[in-house]
């Protein structure tokens, strides 16, 4: 009897060993557990709490060991892509997300991209077993046609297909980018790849707001100058302006990113005069710029004001009938080299 129950024992362990070994970070398809497909970043530096190598490549997956994954796992890829369907590629007409609040995305359906995975990494870093990251604008383009999904969308990364947002996540976004002028939309993407001759890892990881947010709520005029996004910088004296701003908070609810307008102020003061510049919102003030702030920004201000134009930035609006606060998102006259300034002020705004 007490040999029988060791066999059985043995048999047991044997069975558990073998269900263990087959548990790869491998999901059906390319894609991953639905509960590991996004984390927010929540203000923070795009991707800055990850690396290097998506941490060694995540041990490059245990070296296959099953595990419980703590965060979206690096996908082993290694078929062809799908023949019965081939998605839009990019005509070029993608436009950036109007807020810079993102959050962070997986790409699923690597596993048929193999051939596109490794020719990207080929042309911008080197595929090896050491493994490579690199950092490329993504574009999505909705596949209304594919046979699978009539809401998915495609990604590309240099004009090659990668992958498809997460089923979930493309029956929210797909809508909101058919609908921007290009039908297209052009995200901060990040890439990893480690590859020897007969296996590839990858993962494809996007950065972009909720899908409500990829438009300007505000739209504004074609003939202004629009800044592109930069670091936060804090707006001064709302206090004054707060009849205003509560209206602004029950017209596009608080927390959410608008377009604000910059022009140049004279302040008197009791003995002097000081330069400042005025933050407007819909066409009324909700305060001024520091005078520090006002010295980053004045150039910029008074270019465009010599040439009849507005300048305008993102802002956010945050609060509530007490007290509201204004930040702007902007990169400042000094972080703008001199093609970026030619092309900024020769660009008509859509």
């Amino acid at each position: 009897m007490e040999i029988l129950l060791g066999v059985a024992l043995v048999a047991v362990l044997i069975w558990a060993g073998v269900r263990i070994s087959r548990n790869r970070i491998e999901p059906a398809h390319g894609r991953r557990p639905a509960s590991q497909s996004s984390s927010a970043s929540s203000g923070a530096s795009l991707f800055e709490s990850e690396s290097p190598l998506r941490a060694d490549i995540d041990r490059s997956v245990q070296r296959d060991f099953g595990r419980t994954p703590a965060a979206p796992e690096l996908g082993r890829v290694g078929r062809k892509a799908s023949a019965d369907h081939m998605p839009p590629a990019p005509a070029g007409r993608g436009k950036e997300a109007w807020s810079p609040r993102t959050q962070q995305l997986e790409v699923a359906g690597e596993w048929y991209r193999v051939e596109n995975l490794r020719t990207l990494f080929a042309r911008h870093a080197k595929v090896s077993e050491s493994g490579a990251e690199i950092r490329l604008p993504a574009v999505l383009v909705p596949d209304a046609g594919n046979p699978h999904d009539d809401k998915a969308v495609a990604v590309f990364v240099d004009g090659l297909h990668v992958g498809y947002m997460e089923r979930a996540d493309a029956k929210k976004y797909h809508l909101h980018i058919s609908r921007l002028p290009g039908g297209e939309l052009v995200v901060t993407s990040r890439q990893w790849l480690r590859a020897s001759a007969d296996e590839t890892w990858a993962r494809v990881t996007l950065s972009l707001p909720l899908p409500e947010h990829l438009q300007c709520p505000n739209p504004f005029g074609p003939d202004c100058v629009s800044l592109p996004p930069g670091s936060t910088i804090q707006v001064t004296k709302e206090e004054h302006y707060m009849e205003h701003l509560v209206g602004l908070l029950d017209r596009y609810g608080s927390d959410t990113v608008v377009a604000a307008s910059l022009r140049s102020l004279t302040e008197e003061r009791s003995r002097s005069s000081v330069d400042l510049v005025a933050v407007d919102i819909d066409g009324q003030q909700v305060g001024v710029l520091s005078t520090t702030q006002t010295a980053n920004f004045i150039p910029l201000v008074r270019r465009a004001e010599a040439e009849g134009r507005q300048i305008l930035c993102r802002a956010s609006l945050r609060g509530n009938t007490l007290k509201a606060d204004v930040a702007l998102h902007a990169r400042k006259a000094h972080e703008l080299d001199e093609t970026e300034l030619q092309e900024l002020f020769a660009t008509r705004s859509t």
